[in-house]
């Protein structure tokens, strides 16, 4: 961690010459008489890294910390300055050099530069890099003089904020402020939201209503229009069926109408033919009287005709008349009615004109008034009147001249101080650009910088986090190894006896096993290297071949491996000085090649039922098989007896998996097979009684420090842990560091880019702004010079006008012109009045009257005509009814005369007037059924027309056909009865909301969205309140677990200071350790614990100093500065102190830097730097040697 090299102080407070003090590692004393400038060291240290406070410099000012010299030190210094190196070999500091230059330059007027390896920085990019590396100038490591104190003093309560300030509790109270703060936020929303779901749920059951009103409206007019449609479809079908009988009736009637048409024709045509025959026979006169007959009775009928023609029209004009004589009448009516309202209007119109006669009258009289005033002012004024017009028209263009001239100054000042803005606004900007650009690089270069820390960091944090589960795999290992060991201690004791009793048996049984064991502990204790061990424990032996190769090693599976053969003749030494025995020893290296083995081989090949080596079936490690090959190397397996037979007489030596062994050249071991016991297990030799009962007495030590043990390695895990912990904080630190590096970058190059667009907008601002300014001084020296003349002639004017001989008629006349004023206005409202009601008489009510007039007019002629035509009609009915009286009279005469012819054609013309006869019945029928002919296709033409606008109807109704129906008179009735009833609801719901559907599901999803809404924030509050809660948990984890280690530490120190004293630390609220402060318990060697505040003010002072102690250790730094913190402690905790902080050297490589007066403390210094005053200067030695004192 960085630590402070070296401090270079010139002009500042009472160092008024350069002086340098250089530093490192260890522990250094500063010292020196009062009042010599020793504290003037650590202010110059704080002033340094920025201190802002002159106060707590003990200064009144700034200015104040300048070295203003004395009367004999002949030095004025117009400026401070302290340099301080640090050293950097760590990297700690984000700056790419081992040695980091921080410096603080104060003038006369209080400002300061900072500077970093000499080039220029802002104060907060200073502390940034230094809170980097954990240096503050406010940070614990820094212990100014009367802290200790005050600390000493302090409440519990205070000692509880102590210890909140270090571990930065106050981040958590701004977050659960925070969270507060959104909490209230989210209960004022839910509040709104549930207004606004109430409002809505309101608005929502109003259209609700209205859309249920809206479906039954709907569904009353669907009701509605299906009934009506089943009443049209029942009256098409009724019209149908009568269009169909009356088709039906058409036909028949065309069909009888075609046979009488066609009988007629027949008849015709007979009569034709009697009639030529008469002609054949010379009666062409009876014929042509005959034919004036039909002439006559044709015209009769012609006549007849007409007179129904006449007849008919004289029924319809009189009807009209009739008609016309109503309409009449109303048109009369109505015409009294205007004549009514004119004469009304007019009467009006009178009252009117006489209030504006009398008004006149008035207005004529206050005139003539005005007139004769207005002419003894007009015989005053005459004189002055040019004058006056024209002093009135100058003033008018001072005026205007002023109010322009006004005009344009303010626009001039505005724009000219806007162009003072805009320029000092450019400054600013391109100030701030070049900052920002400045700025924008440091932040790279510490954005790569902090990068790089913070990798480094969370390698460090993994390399911790791997330690700490180390610790604590170890812990548990020991725990259990703890328990294990008492269960062994336990046991131990009766072992050794049985160990005992059973190498007592042992040894009388075989040598040789003692032997071998003997040298496997020689071996094991390393007094003699190179033994590997049995061979048969170095091997591994295929399953079902173990009684084969035990018969094959013959007895040297026990055999010793050892490196070589010098190990062999040590191990051989050994027993014959020892006496104990004979065994097998096999050195790995010297070993003889085992010829035959291959030998044996290539004769195994002819001999049937032999198998592989022996050696073949033994799995070791690579070094230990020439051992096996020497043992085993010449042994074969035979599969039977017979083939293990024919070997061992061609020299092969074999081996059958039965365990019967067959030497080369006919020799056998065979027998009952027995394993061999191993006896090693039995034998407990001296050594290993010895360490079993040195192990036992181990064991026992072990679990009377198994305490001290396990404590240490807890002591080592909440170290580790603590470290992962300020790690995980400076990690976290570093990483929201990173990111506000970033956006500040991202911010700076925005700003810029900004920064760059505003110089540009606001130059071509100014560049306008100019060119108005020249403008407008062009026009106000228009101005000015205009105004000067009139101004001139003005004064002259005033001088020769006076109106002050007018001033009171003037009054008067203008009184008598208010007077006149209103009596016109009113004159105007009734004459306005007036000009309203003769509109309104002569545009209104009397063209109405014309109007009525003239239709009466043309009703009447309407009349005059019809009766006319009725006249004219009358007349011509009785000239036709004379006609006909006159044409029957010839047709008789005619007829008498054809009577004396008759008797000569009586045959044919008998004949001819019956078929006259049948022609003219036929004629009857025939123009019968023609007019019925005619009022069917009429009468269908009706019904098809009413069965058109029926099927329209229903096609606005929403049906392209009808309805199939029942027809009955009931179901009709029925349906007009439910017409009736559903026309009396449809008014009873009234008007409805036609788009109360569309906005009643606007509505339900609006209050849908608002429940959706309410839902979310309430989460949002659940989920603030747990945030809260999770907050207050972590806080009071985090003040727990450093109370508790400030609590073990601040013992520690405490022990150290008093030299076996103990204190400890006590919530004064266990349950809320935020309600209550923290006590202090102490207790001093042979005295009683109490309270710390209840001791003396040098055993609290001696507290103090022991908590202070806790609380550096919890928050470690690289360098600390105390300033006089043993001014209240006695000779011996003194002494006691600067053993401790040399300790603390020793250990940590710490550098403590501490202003003392104590010669306790100054022996136990590395370092020791004496201050002394000479006229108003201080002056600095050093020495590097303990035992000053």
């Amino acid at each position: 961690m960085p630590y402070i090299k070296r401090i270079e102080i010139n002009g500042f407070k009472t160092f008024g010459i350069k002086t340098t003090l250089t530093f490192d590692r260890g522990f250094t004393v500063i010292t020196g008489p009062n009042g010599s400038g020793k504290t003037n060291i650590i202010d110059a240290i704080l002033f340094c890294l920025g201190e802002l406070s002159a106060k707590r410099l003990r200064a009144e000012n700034f200015s104040n910390l300048i070295f203003n010299g004395g009367e004999k030190s002949g030095i004025r210094k117009s400026e401070a300055k302290v340099v301080i190196q640090f050293d950097n070999s760590d990297g700690r500091i984000p700056v790419e050099t081992s040695t980091v230059t921080i410096a603080r330059e104060i003038d006369q007027k209080g400002e300061s530069i900072y500077r970093i390896n000499g080039r220029r920085v802002p104060r907060n990019h200073l502390l940034e890099v230094l809170s980097v590396a954990g240096i503050s100038p406010y940070g614990h490591n820094i212990v100014l003089q009367g802290t200790l104190t005050r600390m000493a003093e302090i409440s519990t309560q205070e000692r509880r904020k102590i210890i909140e300030d270090m571990l930065g509790i106050a981040q958590y109270d701004a977050e659960k402020a925070e969270a507060e703060a959104k909490l209230k936020e989210a209960e004022v929303a839910i509040k709104a939201a549930l207004g606004q779901i109430s409002e809505v749920q309101r608005r929502l059951e109003d259209l609700e209503r209205e859309r249920n009103n809206l479906m039954r409206y709907n569904i009353l007019r669907r009701e509605m229009a299906r009934l009506e449609s089943i009443k049209i479809s029942n009256e098409l079908k009724s019209l149908e069926l009568e269009a169909n009988r009356a088709a039906q009736e058409a036909a028949d009637l065309e069909e009888r109408n075609r046979h009488l048409a066609e009988r007629r024709e027949n008849l015709r045509l007979r009569r034709r033919e009697l009639e030529n025959e008469l002609r054949r026979l010379g009666f062409d006169e009876a014929e042509a009287k005959r034919n004036r007959i039909l002439e006559i009775q044709m015209g009769i009928s012609n006549l007849r005709s007409r007179l129904n023609e006449l007849t008919a029209g004289i029924e319809g004009g009189k009807a009209d008349i009739e008609r016309l004589m109503r309409l009449r009448e109303n048109l009369q009516k109505q015409s009294e009615s205007v004549r009514a309202e004119i004469e009304e209007a007019e009467g009006k119109i009178r009252q009117l004109s006489a209030i504006l006669e009398q008004i006149g009258k008035e207005i004529s009289d206050k005139q003539a008034l005005y007139n004769s005033i207005s002419g003894e002012i007009n015989k005053v004024r005459a004189i002055f009147e040019e004058r006056a017009r024209r002093a009135n028209e100058i003033e008018e263009q001072l005026n205007q001249l002023h109010r322009e001239k006004i005009s344009i100054e303010s626009e001039y000042a505005r724009i000219n101080s806007r162009i003072g803005v805009y320029l000092q606004r450019i400054e600013d900007v391109k100030a701030k650009k070049e900052d920002l650009k400045a700025s924008c690089e440091k932040l790279r270069e510490s954005l790569l910088k902090l990068e790089e820390i913070l990798n480094g960091q969370r390698e460090q944090m993994k390399n911790l986090q791997a330690t700490l589960e180390r610790q604590r795999r170890r812990r548990a290992l020991l725990e259990k190894e703890i328990k294990e060991a008492e269960r062994i201690a336990e046991s131990a004791k009766e072992v050794l006896i049985e160990f005992g009793a059973q190498k007592d048996l042992i040894s009388k049984i075989k040598s040789e096993e003692i032997a071998l064991r003997s040298l496997e502990e020689l071996g094991a204790l390393g007094v003699i290297n190179g033994i590997h061990g049995r061979l048969k424990n170095l091997v591994k032996v295929k399953r079902g071949y173990e009684r084969a190769i035990e018969a094959a090693a013959s007895g040297w599976l026990d055999a010793l491996v050892v490196e070589d053969l010098n190990v062999a003749f040590t191990c051989i030494e050994t027993l014959k000085r020892m006496k104990l025995g004979r065994v097998k020893i096999i050195p790995l290296k010297g070993l003889s090649p085992n010829n035959s083995s291959a030998a044996n081989t290539l004769k195994a090949t002819s001999i049937e039922g032999l198998g592989d080596r022996v050696s073949s079936f033994i799995e070791c490690e690579s070094q230990y098989m020439p051992a096996v090959n020497f043992v085993l190397g010449d042994t074969l397996i035979a599969l039977n007896d017979d083939a293990a037979l024919r070997a061992s007489k061609e020299g092969i030596r074999v081996v059958t998996l039965s365990g019967d062994l067959y030497e080369a050249g006919g020799g056998v071991e065979s027998g009952f097979y027995r394993a061999q016991i191993d006896l090693s297990s039995f034998i407990p030799s001296d050594e290993a009684l010895k360490n079993l009962e040195r192990a036992v007495k181990t064991l026992k030590g072990y679990l009377d420090n198994r305490g001290s043990i396990i404590a240490e390695i807890e002591g080592e895990i909440f170290k580790v842990q603590d470290d992962i912990a300020r790690l995980s904080e400076s990690i976290g630190k570093l990483e929201s560091e990173v990111e506000r590096v970033k956006r500040s970058i991202s911010q700076a190059e925005q700003n810029m880019e900004h920064a760059e667009r505003t110089i540009a907008e606001i130059s071509s601002w100014i560049e306008r702004d100019r060119n108005q300014l020249a403008s407008f001084n062009a026009k106000l020296r228009e101005i000015e010079e205009a105004e000067k003349a009139l101004s001139a002639e003005l004064e002259r004017l005033r001088n020769e006008i006076s109106l002050l001989k007018i001033h009171d008629a003037d009054s008067q006349r203008e009184a008598i012109a208010q007077d006149i004023m209103a009596l016109r206005r009113k004159y105007g409202s009734v004459e306005s009045e007036i000009l309203t009601l003769k509109s309104k008489v002569e545009n209104v009510l009397r063209r109405s009257l014309e109007s009525l007039a003239a239709q009466m007019e043309d009703v009447s002629s309407r009349i005059l005509s019809i009766e006319k035509d009725i006249t004219e009609s009358i007349k011509e009915r009785d000239e036709v009814l004379r006609r006909i009286g006159e044409l029957e009279g010839v047709r008789d005469e005619i007829s008498r005369e054809l009577m004396g012819a008759r008797e000569r054609v009586e045959k044919y013309t008998s004949e001819i007037d019956a078929l006259d006869a049948e022609l003219a019945k036929l004629d009857r029928e025939y123009e019968s059924g023609m007019r019925l002919l005619n009022e069917l296709r009429l009468k269908i033409q009706s019904i098809n027309l009413q069965m058109s606008r029926h099927m329209e109807r229903l096609k606005t109704l929403g049906y392209e056909h009808p309805i199939e129906t029942r027809g009955d008179s009931a179901a009709i009735l029925n349906i007009d009865l439910q017409l009736k009833i559903m026309r009396d609801e449809i008014e009873r719901i009234g008007l409805v909301n036609q788009l109360a559907e569309s906005q009643y599901e606007e509505q339900a999803s609006r209050y849908k969205e608002l429940s959706i809404r309410l839902n979310e924030l309430e989460k949002e509050k659940m989920a603030i309140l747990k945030f809260i809660d999770e907050i207050e948990r972590k806080k009071r984890e985090v003040f727990m677990e450093a109370f508790n280690k400030i609590n073990e530490r601040i013992n520690g120190y405490f022990s150290r200071l008093t030299g076996g004293g103990s204190a400890s630390l006590k919530l004064e609220n266990p349950e809320n350790p935020f309600a209550g402060g923290v006590d202090m318990i102490v207790q001093f060697p042979g005295k009683p614990p109490i309270l710390v505040s209840g001791a003396s003010s040098g055993e609290r002072s001696v507290s103090a100093v022991a908590f202070l102690f806790a609380l550096q250790e919890f928050s470690p730094a690289s360098f600390y500065l105390f300033d006089e913190i043993d001014a209240h402690l006695d000779a011996f905790h003194v002494e006691r102190l600067g053993e401790l902080l040399a300790e603390e050297v020793s250990k940590s490589q710490l550098q403590f830097i501490v202003i003392t007066l104590k010669p306790e403390m100054i022996s136990k210094a590395d370092r020791i730097y004496g201050v002394y005053g000479q006229n108003g200067i201080s002056h600095v030695i050093s020495t590097t040697f303990r035992g000053i004192a």
